[in-house]
C-alpha cells in the first residue's frame, strides 16, 4: 500500500539538481545522446508499496514486448526520495519513476524531471494529452507552462461516515460547515465518562493537507498571486484554522504522528473514528482493513464554508533527467495511462486513475457491495476533483510545508492562538520563497 501524504518527510534536493537547475530538466540536462532510441532496457523505480499497480502492468507490457527487458526496482518512500535525490546529479537515475504530486514543486523548480510537453509532443496515445485529463490535474502536472509529469492516480477529499450511525442517531449527511460541527457533535460518544471522545469522533488532523482544504473552502489561499508572499495567514486562514479547533470541541478525535498509521485505521477500526475527510485510495484502505465494517460506510462531497475547495495530488509518472532511455520509457509510460492498465490502479490498489477515460471504466462506476446501500463512491471524487488545487509549484515548498504543519499543531494544542501561529509560519514560509 502506498504511504498516505499526511505526513511526509520531504528531501532536500538543491544540492543533488543543482547542476540541472534550468525552467524544465529537459532543456537543461538532457541525456545528451544516450538515448538512440533502440535501447531495449527500461530501468522503473516505484514507490508505490504493495499494492503496486505498476507490476501487474508491466508483466503485460512485458509480454507485449519481448524484446524489451525491464528493471523494475522498488522502494520504500522514505528512501525513494533520497535515493531519487542523489541519483538526480549522477546520472544513475532511472527512465521511468512513479513519484508523488506532492514531491512535484520541489523536483520541478530544481530541474529534476524532464519536459513530457516536448518528449510527447502533447500527445498521449495519439490523443491531445489535454482532452484525457481534467482541468485541475493537467495544472498540477504544469510547470512554467511545460508538463513535466502524466498523473497516474489522484488524491482529493471528501467525506466518509458512517452511515449507520448516522441513521440510528437521525442525522442528515452534512453539506456545509455549521452542518458538521452539529452533525459531529452529536455522532461522537463519550462511553467511559472521561471527557474524551471514544465512539465515532470526526478524525482532526494537524497537517497541511486537511488544513488546506479548509482554508479553499474558506476563500483562502497558501501563497500570494506572485507567488513570493505566503498568504495563509490571512483572515481567511484564520478562520480555517479555527474552525477546526472548534471540531476538535465538536466530537474531534486528535490524529497526529504519534498515532502511528495516518490513515486513521487503527482508529476506525476499533470505531474511536466515525467520519474523516480523505482520499479514493482510503476505499481500498477499509475493504482490506475492516472488511466486518461492509455496507456501513458511504462517501459525500466535502462540507464546504463558502465553495468547494481541496487539496489536489496523488501518484504521477515522471521522466527524470539524465533517464538513459527517453523513447522507452515514454512508450511505457503511454502503456502505462491506457484505460486497462489504468483500471489497475483500483482494483490491485483501491486509489483512483487519473485519465477520464478510466475514470467511466464500468469497473469503476459499477455499485460496491462494501459501501452503503451499494453506493458506487468515486462519482463523489471525481466531481471534487473539478474543484481541487495543487500545491503551490514554489522551490521552499518543504520548509512551507513544514511551518504550516506546525502552526496547526500548535494552534490544536493549545500552545498558540491561531493568529500568532499562522503569523510565525508565514514569516518562515517568506524566508523559503525568497531562496
Amino acid at each position: 500500500m502506498r504511504k498516505h501524504s499526511t505526513y511526509r518527510k520531504f528531501a532536500t534536493l538543491g544540492l543533488a539538481a543543482a547542476s540541472c537547475v534550468g525552467s524544465v530538466g529537459l532543456a537543461s540536462c538532457s541525456s545528451d545522446g544516450k538515448d538512440s532510441g533502440a535501447s531495449k532496457k527500461i530501468v522503473v523505480w516505484d514507490y508505490y508499496g504493495s499494492s503496486t499497480p505498476i507490476k501487474p502492468a508491466l508483466e503485460r507490457y512485458k509480454k507485449a514486448h519481448p524484446d524489451i527487458k525491464v528493471d523494475y526496482q522498488e522502494y520504500d518512500y522514505d528512501t525513494f526520495q533520497d535515493k531519487l535525490n542523489v541519483a538526480a546529479s549522477s546520472g544513475s537515475g532511472p527512465d521511468l519513476a512513479t513519484i508523488d504530486m506532492a514531491w512535484v514543486p520541489t523536483y520541478a523548480s530544481q530541474g529534476v524531471l524532464s519536459d513530457i510537453s516536448e518528449i510527447s509532443k502533447n500527445k498521449l496515445n495519439g490523443k491531445s494529452i489535454d482532452s484525457q485529463y481534467s482541468k485541475g490535474a493537467l495544472k498540477a502536472m504544469t510547470y512554467e507552462g511545460h508538463k513535466v509529469v502524466l498523473s497516474y492516480d489522484f488524491d482529493v477529499y471528501s467525506l466518509y461516515y458512517r452511515a449507520d450511525i448516522l441513521k440510528a442517531k437521525g442525522l442528515e449527511v452534512p453539506k456545509t460547515w455549521e452542518d458538521l460541527l452539529k452533525v459531529s457533535k452529536a455522532m461522537a460518544q463519550d462511553t467511559n465518562g472521561d471527557g474524551k471522545v471514544d465512539k465515532y469522533g470526526f478524525q482532526v488532523r494537524p497537517d497541511t493537507f486537511q488544513y488546506s482544504q479548509f482554508l479553499f473552502q474558506n476563500g483562502g489561499s497558501i501563497v500570494d498571486k506572485s507567488g513570493k508572499k505566503a498568504a495563509f495567514s490571512s483572515t481567511a486562514g484564520v478562520e480555517a484554522l479555527k474552525y477546526m479547533q472548534d471540531l476538535m470541541k465538536n466530537g474531534g478525535v486528535m490524529w497526529d504522528p504519534s498515532q502511528g498509521d495516518s490513515t486513521g485505521l487503527p482508529g476506525i477500526a476499533d470505531e474511536r473514528i466515525g467520519m474523516f475527510l480523505n482520499g479514493p485510495y482510503l476505499m481500498g484502505v477499509l475493504k482490506t482493513g475492516v472488511p466486518n465494517q461492509a455496507g456501513k460506510w458511504a462517501v459525500a462531497p466535502a462540507p464546504f464554508a463558502k465553495k468547494q475547495g481541496s487539496y489536489l495530488g496523488g501518484t504521477a509518472l515522471a521522466i527524470p533527467t539524465g533517464a538513459k532511455n527517453t523513447n522507452g520509457a515514454w512508450d511505457l509510460m503511454q502503456f502505462l495511462l491506457k484505460p486497462e492498465q489504468q483500471e489497475l490502479v483500483y482494483t490491485k490498489a483501491g486509489a483512483a486513475p487519473a485519465t477520464t477515460a478510466a475514470l467511466k471504466s464500468k469497473t469503476l462506476t459499477a455499485p460496491d457491495s462494501f459501501f452503503y446501500q451499494n453506493q458506487a463512491p468515486f462519482s463523489i471524487f471525481e466531481e471534487a476533483l473539478k474543484t481541487a488545487t495543487p500545491f503551490p509549484y514554489v522551490s521552499g515548498w518543504p520548509e512551507i510545508d513544514k511551518a504550516m504543519t506546525d502552526a496547526v499543531t500548535a494552534a490544536l494544542r493549545g500552545k498558540k492562538t491561531p493568529e500568532q501561529a499562522l503569523k510565525d509560519a508565514a514569516k518562515t514560509s517568506d524566508k523559503a520563497l525568497k531562496k
